[in-house]
């Protein structure tokens, strides 16, 4: 894993907007790399995150499984297909609860993962670092609860 190619892809994670490359070269020495067949479930719902991904390459599918622990669900629910500098297990890492859905490898493919341990290492190496990082996931998490709300209102209005 060449620094090089680390860093182009988590530059293209919004998670680290507006770092400076010094400060990139920092964190990319907290990164690990993992390989992930196609069909390899990475997340299971209900499962507890102690690593946060960023995904290298391949394709990969959010999902709420048919039969949940939680729900019962008589097919399986599609949410989302993600790929390369899109982050992995983000909600359950950030506020410590089981995940709220799967993941699934739809072509092989690898990620970039950090530890909770190493990532606060990351957060807490300088005021600045942590801000952006923390800024940046909270203004996407923002965005996805704004979306969501969209989609609600729409299916609201269909439904009268």
């Amino acid at each position: 894993m060449s620094s090089k190619q680390v860093l182009e892809v988590l530059s293209k994670c919004y998670m680290f907007n507006d770092l400076t490359t010094r400060e990139m070269f920092y964190i990319i020495g907290y990164f690990e790399q993992r390989e992930h067949a196609a069909g390899e479930i990475v997340i299971e719902e209900g499962q507890m995150v102690d690593e946060l991904f960023i995904i290298n390459s391949g394709l990969w599918e959010i999902f709420l499984p048919r039969n949940s622990d939680y729900l019962y669900r008589p097919s399986e629910v599609k949410l989302q297909t993600l790929e390369k500098g899109d982050l992995l297990g983000e909600y359950s890492f950030v506020d410590g609860n089981v995940a709220s859905a799967s993941v699934r490898v739809l072509e092989a493919g690898s990620l970039y993962f950090v530890s909770r341990e190493n990532f606060e290492k990351i957060v807490e190496s300088s005021n600045h670092v942590g801000k952006l990082i923390y800024y940046n996931l909270l203004r996407s998490l923002i965005i996805r609860l704004r979306k969501h709300n969209e989609e609600m209102d729409l299916m609201h209005l269909l439904d009268e």
